[in-house]
């Protein structure tokens, strides 16, 4: 059979980007850590302290720079100066090895901008098990930090360097209003395949140029991740890299703070743009389809459908064909081990019902194709048996998937 290659897919560039939360430089270069001889080392560094906060993987093999990032975002009750990232090597599964190279880049960023080595975030991303080409990244560090700058421009550089396998740079932003005071979030992420975060997402930054506290970020954190980052699957394997970061310049001048509701809000908008994008490039992906899991009577139950629909290949392998194979999302639901009744269940696939209430409808086979054949699909699950609902956001299954994966290390 002919492969088929995903549609181009070109995201448009964000209104907001990093550059424009204000009191941050940003650069990234390439240190030759990836053979391709693209960017691969990405540096921001922050005028004043930063407040921040993290949420990161739950693989019991958290690569050095996750445990470095805990670490030390616990030592300085969530303020950060730097965060450095390096692409093409993760760090991970390195041993004492790997854990004394997360410092030394942190040193080493600490030496060049002042300041103690707690204030400076790792993150790495790539290959696991490979020792970290240390030289190069430390001569990688030096250059992003001759390199810094404020313009738009950086931005973008610095999203470049923290890519692997991405077909296309992940970047939001948006100026919100509050009150009648605007202010800007913007967010930079990467990941294309070992997507099922259980945290958040393979790297991921998001902040503002609102003043928050680090315990404000921390509270919201869990919540921004649970919508978003932790509702993306691609192939049903969490990283061990796996690093959201949320954080505030403090950089615009308010006559009073933001409510909550207001910036959390605006972090969580741009945060699942983010991560429909990581789903919308899962490797060889042609589409994402958000699986929504309405009136459940329990919310483990309704993740527990969604995330059970969104791991099927069966399932997803429609999806890429076009197929409106309902009775493959109807039985993946079905397969759920905890308590539910199924005799009310309906299922709706791009806003027509396929299924409803143990069985099947009279609907236009071709036309429901034909409307599946599009960047965003919608796959809905209804129980109609209480109030709880979940999402998750997944892409499809092609062949480009099995390629780039058998290839990926040879």
């Amino acid at each position: 059979m002919e492969k088929r290659q995903p549609a181009a897919f070109v995201p448009a560039l964000a209104p907001v980007t990093l550059a424009d939360l204000g009191g941050v430089r940003l650069a990234g270069v390439a240190a030759g850590i990836k053979a391709s001889g693209r960017p691969d080392v990405a540096l921001l560094v922050a005028d004043n302290e930063l407040a921040c906060a993290g949420v990161f993987t739950q693989n019991a093999f958290a690569a050095a720079p996750v445990k470095l990032c805990r670490a030390h975002l616990q030592k300085t009750s969530g303020l950060t100066r730097a965060i450095v990232i390096n692409s093409g090597n993760a760090n991970a599964c390195t041993g004492e090895r790997g854990e004394r190279d997360a410092r030394s880049m942190a040193e080493t960023v600490a030496r060049l901008i002042g300041c103690a080595p707690e204030l400076v975030l790792v993150a790495s991303t790539g290959v696991i098990g490979v020792p970290l080409p240390l030289e190069k990244v430390t001569q990688g560090i030096e250059q992003a930090f001759g390199a810094l700058t404020s313009e738009p421009a950086a931005a973008r550089r610095f999203l470049d360097a923290i890519q692997t396998t991405d077909a296309f740079p992940k970047e939001a932003g948006e100026v919100s209003v509050s009150e009648g005071q605007s202010f800007n979030v913007a967010g930079v992420a990467k990941g294309a395949g070992m997507i099922e975060p259980n945290m958040a997402t393979m790297i991921a930054m998001v902040g503002t140029d609102l003043r928050i506290s680090p315990a404000e970020l921390g509270k919201a954190a869990v919540t921004i991740a649970a919508r978003t980052f932790n509702a993306v699957h691609v192939d049903s394997h969490t990283s061990t890299n796996d690093t959201l970061l949320l954080f505030s310049t403090g950089a615009r001048a308010a006559t009073a703070p933001a409510p909550f509701a207001a910036w959390s809000a605006a972090f969580e908008r741009v945060s699942h743009r983010l991560a429909w994008l990581i789903a919308r490039d899962g490797e060889g992906a042609t589409k994402v389809t958000t699986i929504d899991v309405h009136h459940a009577p329990t919310e483990a139950l309704a993740k527990d459908i969604a995330r059970r629909i969104a791991r099927s290949a069966l399932v997803r392998t429609a999806l890429y064909g076009n197929d409106p194979n309902w009775g493959r999302f109807v039985s993946a639901a079905g397969n759920s081990e905890l308590p539910a009744d199924f005799s009310r269940l309906s299922c709706r696939l791009q806003n027509v019902t396929v299924f409803e209430r143990g069985e099947p409808t009279a609907f236009d086979r071709v036309a429901v194709s034909q409307a599946m054949a599009t960047d965003d699909v919608s796959l809905e699950i209804d129980l109609s048996g209480g109030d709880a609902s979940a999402r998750v956001i997944t892409s499809d299954l092609g062949y480009r998937y099995v390629e780039v994966n058998a290839e990926y290390t040879t």
